[in-house]
């Protein structure tokens, strides 16, 4: 990945909230997305990690009975 052009934009971004003195403004953004992504990157969010549904179990008896996954 080129972070090159990356860097140039984020230390040009830090150094105009900085000239007009909002430094604590870019860092209260900062930390609020931060815990944003903390949050919606818990396991809770993920789904269920079953792909495919469940098949009924096939018994290649006769009976029935035997047939345990109802």
């Amino acid at each position: 990945m080129n972070f090159d052009k990356f860097f140039v934009w984020a230390t040009a971004i830090v150094l105009g909230f900085a000239a007009v003195g909002k430094i604590d403004v870019l860092q209260h953004w900062i930390w609020k997305e931060q815990a944003k992504l903390i949050m919606e990157s818990r396991t809770s969010n993920w789904g269920s990690p079953r792909f495919f549904p469940d098949r009924p179990f096939v018994n290649s008896n006769s009976d029935k009975s035997l047939n345990t996954n109802r």
